[in-house]
């Protein structure tokens, strides 16, 4: 081992994964790979990665749950916020919704669907592209899309025409690859993945990258020897992109993370890294490559700081919980008596429940909101209680 390396983190032992031999082989060129591209390859590998290769599986029978699993509700009460964004912006026709992360189309059935039962001038204007690079994945998208006229697809965010509208998405920029950083106790240093006789292992070493030695200058320093941080790189561009292409309209992403001091609490000691597999939670992010997701919570103040840089307005910051009761409010209204509601409100009612429950959905996820040319008073619905809100963002 190159005596530059100091040993730290996790171990995995070299399997039968096919991408096992493909990572190993580009450890052994260079002595040892940034975290952060282990994560892409094990993520992104065009044929073995395992969002590329269409191995990721979501619900019940999958990986994970997300909020899109839990029931149409979620889809159809984001139908609604597309609505009012569309009402906000004057009516434009086209109105253009976004939507990034698409995995198999289900959120996307959701919106559309509730969108069509209005036959209205809304559904008229409203026109469904979904950004999605991974062949696989699209021809999932289209199948369940078929009786939708109105959709299109292409394979990057840089294809996306400038439009007015909504971009959408849940649980994408968890899955963006991240640099690792750990506290020696004295200097941050870059964790990386080396190959050792019992497998694949994280180790750290001085920083060769300037860009990231700048970010890593503004780190804390009076956290304990050992503390991990991650860096989310693809951020910045992403947003810059989505900044040149919506000309009015708003950015709406739904994930999970933290904001201001609570990024660097105790407990969060060894990072947010995690794998997951059959509903299985792993500290250990190496084991299994391309079968298993990989994630890294968001640090949201870094978000809400780039975003403003580039020049978009910050609009609202919440929980799920209260940013689904806000969503939610006129549909709630609308039912009535609910011990009179039909069997398929009931079951809405149910989904709703699981989402908002404060022990697991309605905290954990929280929605954050961009504006160009949108004006941030009054809020939107979905934010009209909004908890902690904008406030807990200041840096």
């Amino acid at each position: 081992m190159n005596p530059e390396f100091q040993v730290s983190g996790f171990t995995s032992q070299v399997s039968a994964p096919p991408l096992i031999s493909i990572i190993i082989k580009e450890i052994q060129q260079s002595g040892a790979i940034p975290f952060r591209r282990f994560m892409e390859t094990a993520l992104y590998h065009p044929e073995h990665g395992y969002y590329a290769s269409g191995r990721a599986r979501v619900g019940k029978e999958g990986d994970f749950f997300t909020s899109v699993s839990v029931g149409g509700i979620y889809g159809r009460l984001l139908a609604s916020v597309c609505r009012e964004v569309w009402e906000r912006l004057g009516r434009p026709s086209p109105f253009t919704i976004v939507e990034q992360g698409a995995n198999d189309g289900s959120m996307a059935s959701d919106i559309l669907g509730e969108i069509a039962k209005s036959s209205d001038d809304f559904s008229r204007s409203a026109h469904f592209l979904i950004v999605e690079p991974f062949a696989v994945n699209q021809r999932k998208q289209r199948e369940r899309l078929q009786s939708f006229p109105d959709v299109s697809w292409v394979t990057t965010l840089e294809e996306v025409p400038e439009f007015t509208g909504i971009h959408l998405s849940n649980e994408l920029l968890d899955a963006f690859p991240v640099d690792s950083l750990r506290w020696s106790g004295s200097v941050w240093e870059e964790e990386c993945v080396v190959l050792q006789e019992q497998g694949l292992r994280l180790v750290t070493r001085p920083i060769p990258d300037p860009a990231l030695r700048a970010v890593a200058a503004k780190l804390p320093t009076n956290l304990a020897p050992g503390f991990r941080v991650e860096w989310n790189p693809g951020l910045s561009p992403w947003l810059a992109t989505l900044h040149a292409k919506l000309q009015r309209g708003i950015v709406l992403t739904i994930d999970y993370g933290q904001v201001g001091e609570d990024r660097y609490a105790p407990h969060r000691a060894d990072g947010t890294v995690m794998a997951y597999q059959d509903h299985q939670r792993y500290n250990d992010p190496l084991p299994e490559p391309g079968l298993r997701d990989i994630t890294a919570q968001i640090d949201f103040t870094t978000l809400a700081a780039e975003a403003r840089s580039i020049g978009f307005g910050l609009l609202g910051y919440s929980d799920q919980h209260h940013f689904l009761v806000g969503t939610a409010e006129p549909w709630l209204r609308s039912l009535g008596d609910l011990t009179a509601a039909s069997d398929a409100a009931r079951g809405d009612l149910r989904s709703l429940q699981t989402l908002l429950n404060p022990g697991t959905m309605g905290r954990q996820f929280k929605a954050i909101a961009f504006g160009k040319d949108f004006a941030a008073e009054p809020p939107l619905g979905c934010f009209k209680y909004q908890r902690p809100g904008v406030e807990a963002l200041q840096v």
